[in-house]
């Protein structure tokens, strides 16, 4: 496949940087723009550049319902500075099976002779070089490419494009200065660097809004800008799912074993296989038993029936796009919680997912939301935590997380219903109880 790079720093990713890729993909034909976050780009050292979590996160955002559009996070797993030649040689080695084109604005065009190894640059990708418009600027950027080419070989094109009167720097310095820049940014990406406060930092100390003294004396609950969600029984209808495969398994259900099996809702599965011995004793048939419920699980992900809650993609999906930062934390293994989100179509709303062995402990510890809230880059006191199980609420709780439940298979009790701030009978009543603390 033939397959355009458009890479920058993205601090933010903007209109121009999206109709960038759009255009070239038309213009040579290409099957796909890949865009790449750059990591730690040696331009800008000594400059003040955004959290590499945010610029991916926006970016992402920034390509939302673009089929032809996905992000590529190489650079930014990369250690160290980030050169473009080493990116073009790792891209190549990657995926052998792609002809890749460097997609670059003029201004990258007259610095290339500057850069790290400008003939690997071209030894392994062809340039697309963007000049503004058709006019004396085109044929001089023709004239410097063909230069180019003859001094570090490759292949360089020239393409007429009239870039949109956006920079990231007009950008940051409109929301310094609390300026509209809907019509620099997509929506989804505005929203987040409003909702995570990327950019005020910019203004002088003076110029920044002061805290209401008025809301802190009415004791105001603490804001989020950060949504950590619970799998099981929260965004998936699989613990009822996982109780009915393991008495179906069994044959003969009791009502010990039924408690048995809610008590085990939302820990790992370490800690459920000894509370299963705890309860039904040590000659108990648990492996046995959890590779039956293991069978129903693969056939329901294979087969596109694991059930998913109502409501669950409409919450994410808003949140997403309104920007907030969206972590995932469960107890169940990596290996079974990215498929099984995959197969319900929710993997692409989580900025980050943490999962039974990421912490040293499970539910009701604290251990595996703090690592989601490090994950998000976002203080636990600043995240809001959506659970449907008593583990999991005392775990938010000890995290230091507000605590949102959706109850799922267990109803409140009261020493649940007095940690909650708030408890919401489904998901699209947890939706509207959000909106409502935005107003």
């Amino acid at each position: 496949m033939k397959i355009g790079l458009v890479g920058g720093t993205f601090d933010p990713i903007h209109r121009g940087h999206v109709l960038l890729g759009e255009y070239a993909r038309q213009q040579f034909h290409l099957d796909g723009i890949w865009f790449l976050p750059a990591g730690q780009p040696y331009f800008k050292e000594g400059k003040k550049v955004s959290p590499a979590a945010d610029r991916l996160a926006m970016t992402r955002r920034a390509l939302d319902g673009l089929d032809w559009a996905r992000v590529c996070d190489m650079e930014l797993r990369r250690e160290g500075r980030t050169y473009t030649c080493e990116t073009v040689e790792q891209l190549n080695a990657a995926f052998p099976q792609h002809e890749f084109s460097f997609i670059f604005g003029a201004d990258c065009l007259d610095q290339l002779d500057s850069w790290r190894a400008p003939e690997r640059i071209l030894a392994g990708a062809r340039i697309i070089a963007a000049s503004r418009g058709s006019g004396a600027d085109h044929k001089a950027m023709e004239r410097k490419a063909a230069a180019l080419m003859e001094r570090f070989g490759g292949e360089i094109c020239v393409m007429p494009f009239l870039e949109l009167d956006v920079s990231s720097t007009l950008v940051r310095e409109r929301m310094r200065d609390g300026k509209d820049v809907s019509d620099l940014l997509p929506e989804a990406v505005a929203a987040y660097a409003e909702r995570q406060g990327l950019y005020r930092d910019d203004a002088p100390e003076a110029e920044k809004p002061a805290a209401d003294p008025a809301a802190a004396a009415a004791g105001a609950q603490p804001s989020f800008s950060a949504v950590i969600f619970d799998m099981d029984g929260t965004l998936l209808d699989t613990e009822r799912l996982f109780i009915d495969a393991w008495e179906e398994a069994e044959g003969n259900a009791s009502p010990a074993l039924h408690d048995a099996l809610v008590a085990i809702i939302g820990v790992t599965r370490e800690r459920s296989e000894e509370i299963i011995y705890e309860r039904l004793g040590r000659d108990y048939p648990y492996e046995a038993r959890r590779l039956a419920v293991d069978e129903v699980f693969r056939r329901a992900r294979e087969n596109g029936t694991l059930p998913v809650k109502a409501g669950a993609a409409q919450i994410l999906r808003t949140l997403w796009r309104k920007g907030y930062k969206m972590g995932l934390a469960s107890s169940t293994e990596r290996e079974l919680v990215i498929p099984e989100l995959e197969a319900a179509g929710l993997t692409g709303y989580f900025d980050a997912v943490i999962c039974g062995g990421d912490a040293a402990r499970g539910k009701p510890a604290p251990d595996i939301f703090l690592k989601a809230a490090q994950a998000v880059h976002t203080d636990p006191a600043r995240c809001l935590a959506v659970e449907d199980s008593r583990n999991g609420i005392l775990a938010a709780h000890a995290a230091g997380m507000i605590p949102l439940m959706v109850p799922d298979l267990i109803p409140p009790d009261a020493e649940l219903r007095a940690l909650a701030a708030a408890v919401c009978p489904d998901l699209a009543a947890a939706e509207k109880w959000i909106a409502a603390r935005e107003t």
